[in-house]
């Protein structure tokens, strides 16, 4: 197989005509492997623009998904390339993301050891990355899982991982990487986006250049998506503010570079302090 891509967790290789396979590192777990595959059978069932997952496999002792080949530039790479076309495809960005969102689903429930859950309940998965981060002490780690507690349930679908670098541009828009895909609250959803632009790291081979034009537009691009997002979607920036304390710890579980773990920890500790203040008022 010829390999046309790579990223973090997996390389990507051309397989027949209009499929791609995408190989896993060995170090990925196979329920999260299965989850993935889980999830786009959800998804499939919905009219989004969305890779077909077709099988799971077994290729070079690694194992992988096979899905529908979808063509088109990522918005990260068109942002690049094209920085006139930003407000553009942030607009886009934005609707595309309510259009994930106006779908209802329902979570299946596990039955037994043996039993499959189609896709997980939002809180259920901000709940196990806070409780996994070694990051944040039990302490802490309680006064935010009270926090999230507190907060609404949904039955929207939400990707759980949408930033500029999962989203394609093409003859159509296609969403990929649907890795954390769960049924909660839009408002969780864009919170974990706003955390992804402000301070994603860049994929490892960006050129310097390309990380401080990046750096550059971090703030517009936010300001342009929010704007959008909620002018179709009706929703309040508070309803996505109280969301970014348990994003934020949630994130720290998900081993990312130095730098950015520090900029969490910092907004983890800033919105703590905040929320201590505001309970003493």
């Amino acid at each position: 197989m010829k390999k046309i891509a790579e990223g973090r967790t997996a390389d990507i290789f051309e397989q027949e005509t209009g499929k791609i396979v995408k190989l896993y590192r060995r170090y990925m777990d196979v329920q999260s492997i299965q989850y993935e595959y889980a999830v786009n059978q959800v998804v499939g069932a919905f009219d989004l623009a969305a890779p077909k997952a077709y099988e799971l496999l077994e290729a070079e002792q690694r194992r992988g998904i096979v899905f529908e080949r979808v063509e088109g530039e990522t918005m990260l790479s068109l942002i690049i390339r094209q920085p006139g076309e930003m407000n553009r495809l942030a607009a886009q960005f934005a609707k595309l993301q309510n259009r994930i969102h106006r779908y209802e689903v329902e979570v299946e429930v596990e039955a037994g050891t043996g039993g499959k859950r189609g896709i997980l309940k939002q809180k259920e998965l901000l709940k196990r990355h806070i409780n996994s981060t070694p990051l944040l002490s039990e302490q802490v780690k309680n006064e935010i899982l009270e926090q999230l507690e507190q907060l609404p349930d949904g039955n929207r679908l939400c990707h759980g991982d949408y930033h500029p670098d999962n989203v394609m541009f093409g003859e159509q828009s296609w969403v990929i990487d649907w890795m954390n895909g769960t049924v909660g609250q839009p408002a969780a959803d864009v919170a974990r986006t706003v955390l992804l632009i402000r301070h994603g790291a860049l994929p490892d081979d960006a050129p310097s250049d390309v990380i401080e034009a990046i750096q550059h537009m971090r703030e517009n691009i936010i300001s342009i998506y929010l704007e959008h997002y909620l002018q179709v979607s009706g929703l309040q920036q508070a309803e996505i503010d109280q969301w970014l304390l348990p994003v934020a710890a949630a994130r720290l579980a998900e081993g990312q570079p130095e730098q950015e773990q520090k900029q969490i920890l910092g907004l983890v500790d800033r919105l703590l302090a905040e929320s201590r203040l505001r309970a003493r008022l």
